[in-house]
């Protein structure tokens, strides 16, 4: 029988945000792959708010930390809150404490009190996470939630753990769990929230196995399995999260062409052949649509088009420089680029003109070429070099690390892209927005999604001590 499952609201959760002073000397430290990320140094650099809307966030903020703030209501808030600190400007989400009811609210507040918790007792990542001394790493949501449901005494208890033997499972599967020594986790649909947000859970979840790791635990390898470039996965995770992966982690990025050790060591990579570049080019250029070209951290485009843009804006990717082709020149830009471009996104907001027209266009494109499809996300094809995959990556990886991946690890995913990884590991767990190829391939589907921590779930299934 499945558990019950408390419900948290995205946008409640995110307040608590608001309260974590910005670390305004957060450093990451310098590993072998040349970096260009801003970090988050700036209280505007999260944000659309005027200096007229946080001049009144702060001084609203500072009346509940210094316990003066029945005058205010939550509803006096600005409503450009920040999804995202590391989203340019892109404004599709946002919201007001406000407009959360009591039950929501305790469940903030029990979810701080579990979090709280587990967080004072870690001692990894200090260099990565940059709070005043002194401070909590959840800053003041406990005081902004008691304040704003009048000082309620009576809060029900929130255990994470008391509920994962409720849930069902074959016991073989339950068994193998004890073999766990890695885990591998897809980011966008998996990790984030449609708001490229963490669930708590879920962020709890990867502090605790990388905790495990950098302690010599169980889980001895937590690491990112994604279609992202390795920075805009890092940025996209946040400077808390990103920040531990960066310090402490390998990672399989650009759908397993780029992997890297845990000291940023390229332990495998594989480009597209030029040919192959234009004549994808060529297809883009009779339907219509827009391209990216990868180059590890670096991204081009022939044309900033607005789901080009979206890449950058929402995804958090690094911002695709321009390649234009000049008026009567036949040189496709892209595939005169040196050295070469790891994969190719394929894009269209018109999903179905993407599935019908270009996809098998591309599919016969792709076999002429040496090379391969494969899709994340509706509005995006992926045009990869042939053979390669995530799963590939993740399989480069493990034998890098000295992990055999059939009995000794965990991978969770959703999409398409994930299959493979899905099927190859120990335990692969689908989250419960996971597409049919995903689940298929999948050992195991939690019932919660992304949006609900069901990736922290699936760790806390498959993987806890």
């Amino acid at each position: 029988m499945k558990i019950s499952t408390l419900l948290i609201a995205n946008q409640a959760l995110s307040c608590s945000a608001f309260f974590l002073s910005p670390p305004l000397k957060y450093v990451r430290v310098g590993h072998p792959i040349p970096k260009s990320s801003k970090l988050y140094t700036s209280p505007n650099d999260d944000s659309d708010m005027s200096s007229e809307e946080r001049s009144k966030f702060e001084e609203i903020a500072q009346k509940f930390l210094n316990d003066d703030g029945a005058s205010s209501s939550i509803s006096d808030f600005p409503s450009a809150f920040p999804i995202n600190p590391f989203r340019s400007t892109l404004k599709s989400g946002g919201g007001k404490a406000g407009l959360y009811s009591d039950e929501e609210l305790f469940s903030v507040f029990n979810l701080h009190e579990e979090l709280a918790s587990e967080l004072d007792n870690a001692d990894i990542g200090s260099k990565s996470v940059a709070t005043k001394e002194g401070d909590s790493l959840l800053g003041g949501i406990h005081d902004l939630v008691t304040k704003t449901l009048g000082q309620k005494k009576e809060i029900s208890a929130f255990g994470l753990q008391s509920q994962l033997a409720d849930i069902e499972m074959d016991p073989a599967l339950r068994e193998r769990s004890s073999q766990i020594r890695a885990i591998a986790s897809d980011v966008d649909g998996t990790i984030l929230t449609s708001k490229m947000s963490i669930h708590p859970r879920t962020r709890l979840a990867i502090i605790n196995a990388i905790k495990s790791a950098s302690n010599g635990g169980r889980i001895q390898h937590f690491f990112p399995a994604t279609g992202k470039s390795r920075k805009g996965a890092l940025d996209s995770l946040g400077f808390e999260i990103g920040g531990l992966i960066e310090d402490n982690c390998a990672g399989v990025y650009i759908q397993g062409l780029f992997c890297v050790d845990s000291q940023g060591n390229v332990v495998f990579e594989k480009k597209l052949d030029s040919l192959a570049i234009a004549a994808a080019e060529a297809l883009v250029e009779e339907s219509g649509i827009s391209i990216v070209g990868y180059d590890g951290d670096n991204l081009y485009t022939t044309e900033q088009t607005d789901i080009v843009i979206h890449v950058h804006e929402y995804y958090g990717e690094p911002l695709p420089q321009l390649l234009p082709k000049e008026d009567g020149d036949d040189i496709n830009k892209l595939a005169a680029h040196e050295p070469s471009m790891h994969k190719l996104l394929i894009m269209d907001d018109d999903t179905e003109h993407l599935t019908n027209i270009v996809r098998p266009k591309l599919e016969v494109l792709a076999e002429m070429y040496d090379a391969c499809v494969t899709q994340a996300l509706p509005t995006m094809l992926e045009l990869l070099p042939k053979g390669c995959s995530k799963a590939m990556g993740v399989q480069k990886l493990c034998d890098a690390l000295n992990i055999d991946p059939r009995t000794e690890l965990l991978a969770i995913g959703d999409a398409e892209n994930d299959a493979g990884m899905l099927d190859l590991a120990c335990i692969g767990v689908a989250v419960a927005n996971a597409s049919p190829p995903a689940r298929d391939a999948s050992d195991f589907v939690v019932h919660l999604t992304n949006e609900q921590g069901g990736a922290g779930l699936a760790m806390d299934l498959f993987a806890s001590d």
